[in-house]
């Protein structure tokens, strides 16, 4: 082999370790990215608490069911 072979398998070894290096890098940051678009858009562990006899703004059933109860309930005079 000559001096340049030489010279271009070890260039081309030295490549393609920094070739794994950079795709073992890409695939942290990957999970990175994936791992903060869960904790920033994922579901989340707060719960909307109603309390007692309060009509709960996202549950167009509850709406319903309060606005029955307003007409149902004797008007005092």
């Amino acid at each position: 082999m000559t001096e340049l072979e030489q010279q271009l398998m070890k260039q081309n070894k030295d490549l393609l370790a920094q070739n794994q290096e950079l795709l073992e890098q890409v695939r942290q940051l990957n999970e990175q990215i994936q791992c903060m678009t869960k904790k920033l858009f994922g579901s989340s562990s707060e719960k909307t608490k109603v309390a007692d006899g309060q009509i709960s703004l996202f549950n167009p059933d509850n709406f319903l069911k309060g606005q029955r109860q307003l007409k149902t309930k004797p008007s005092k005079k």
